[in-house]
């Protein structure tokens, strides 16, 4: 429930040409797709798809799929291996080829500037390691921006 006060209300207005999304196929995705085997190989693993990450998929827990089935399934697996993050490094984003830039329109309007909720001394190494990792790998970057959100820590079941 929120207060008459903190209610976010729609601003109307149109959205600007300039910041719609265009999306273009430059080449047809169906022509590189490689033929599947008839009897797939078995499964050796080699780039980011490890025995270990394939039990982590592990999809076919329900044992709907014949054996035969499984190692085809691993074998297309095997051959989009690049779809697949595992670690924030691998992460990546759409190619400008297929999908122009994202803009985000705004309205004319005052920053703000929240500061955030203090860091717990016994989890603080944490997360400034977290932080650091998520900057080398790309998913956070610097920002000279007139906003500041509060964010907060929250350490999972997982202890992290």
């Amino acid at each position: 429930y929120k207060k008459v006060d903190r209610k976010v209300r729609p601003v109307p207005g149109v959205f600007p040409e300039e910041a719609k999304v265009t999306r273009n196929f430059p080449e047809d995705p169906l022509d590189s797709l490689v033929p599947l085997p008839t009897t797939p190989p078995e499964f050796i693993p080699n780039g980011r798809l490890t025995k270990e990450r394939l039990e982590e998929i592990n999809f076919n827990a329900d044992k709907f799929l014949w054996p035969e089935e499984e190692k085809l399934f691993t074998h297309i697996l095997q051959l989009n291996q690049n779809a697949f993050v595992f670690e924030d490094t691998q992460r990546g984003s759409f190619r400008e080829d297929y999908f122009s830039p994202y803009i985000i329109p705004i309205v004319p309007h005052e920053p703000w500037a929240f500061s955030n909720i203090p860091i717990p001394p016994g989890i603080r190494e944490k997360v400034v390691e977290l932080l650091k990792e998520k900057i080398a790998a790309g998913v956070y970057e610097a920002s000279q921006s007139s906003y500041r959100s509060r964010w907060f820590c929250v350490i999972k079941k997982n202890g992290k």
